[in-house]
């Protein structure tokens, strides 16, 4: 067993950074990926910030799953900002969020983030930031940020059948001590608390078991097969090359309680839809959504594409995401 179930991913080198594209003409890919995911950990809990309590003799409160008209739901924005943040680490990008006892670290490094150094230099005004053009980590060219929309999104992920429901009890999570590097936490075993009932410095939380499933899509435009390359290693996907096409790599974290070894899901795409950029059937596309194409196939070009990935870091990342935790601490570390 692992002291820790977390790793880092150190800081390398410098960001590359370029332009954004420009939005003024579409030249590169549209469309849609549409992707189901099983869970792989015990459990999988997307908080939805709600407190219930729990019908019974001790009326426990529980941290509620996220819902949209009733139904568990996993936001588009988290699976956007899981997949963000091993983009983040493989193409060697900036920083755009830290704690604020890991900022004064940042600050000895070039990976600030991008809006901070638009112009190279950080104490600049908003006017002069704002008359020269911008250069963009890959991660922020990608995703967005200050000024600049993203062009990858997300829809909500929907269960996929009857989905079960359970009431988990957890220790309380602390986040690990700051790291010269990006964190992220491996897959592992769940170990539940000794004992179910209360008791200080512990929760409950309305969470989904192993093997429930949902569906979402990714939605791009104007993307490059370089820049999808990067999202769908994000996704925990590979190049295979027998038979040519993906591969699942490693499973990535969603939602909360990740440090107990929750979170852990396996992507497997299912449909391709790709909207042409001009021509007659522009319009035509865009009424149904999309021309379907074979998944496999194009997903693996755009895997071959390797010129924005950071090949050190990727071989570094790849080799601690499919390595497990083991048994995952029940109680502080």
């Amino acid at each position: 067993m692992r002291a820790t179930p977390f790793y880092s991913i150190p800081f390398r080198g410098q960001p590359r950074t370029e332009a954004p594209r420009d939005r003024r003409s579409f030249v590169e890919l549209c469309g849609r990926l549409e992707f189901e995911f099983e869970v792989r950990s015990a459990y999988l809990y997307v908080g939805s910030g709600q407190l219930l309590v729990r019908p019974g003799p001790l009326q426990e409160p529980y941290w509620a799953f996220a819902r949209r008209a009733g139904e568990l739901v996993i936001p588009g924005t988290g699976l956007k900002g899981a997949v963000r943040a091993v983009v983040e680490a493989i193409s060697n990008s900036c920083v755009p969020h830290a704690a604020k006892n890991e900022r004064h670290r940042l600050e000895r490094t070039p990976h600030e983030r991008c809006a901070a150094r638009q112009d190279g230099r950080p104490d600049a005004g908003n006017r002069k930031r704002r008359e020269l053009p911008p250069r963009l980590c890959p991660a922020c060219r990608i995703f967005g940020t200050t000024g600049y929309r993203g062009r990858v999104h997300f829809s909500d992920a929907r269960p996929i059948g009857p989905v079960q429901r359970e009431i988990v009890k957890i220790a309380d999570l602390w986040p690990p001590e700051p790291l010269d590097g990006r964190k992220f936490y491996r897959a592992g075993d769940f170990r539940p608390p000794r004992h179910p009932r209360p008791e200080r410095n512990h929760r409950f939380v309305e969470a989904v078991p192993r093997g429930a499933r949902f569906v979402t899509s990714l939605h791009f435009e104007n993307t490059a097969p370089a820049e999808l390359s990067l999202v769908l290693r994000g996704l925990g996907l590979d190049r295979a090359s027998d038979p040519p096409g993906f591969r699942a790599a490693f499973a990535i974290k969603i939602g909360g309680a990740k440090p107990r070894c929750l979170g852990a899901v396996a992507v497997r795409p299912r449909a391709l839809f790709l909207i042409p950029t001009r021509g007659p059937d522009l319009l035509l596309a865009l009424s149904r959504g999309g021309d379907p194409h074979p998944v496999d196939a194009l997903l693996g070009q755009w895997l071959a594409d390797r010129s924005l990935l950071d090949e050190e870091i990727w071989k570094e990342f790849l080799k601690e995401a499919a390595d497990s935790a083991g048994e995952c601490p029940a109680g502080m570390y």
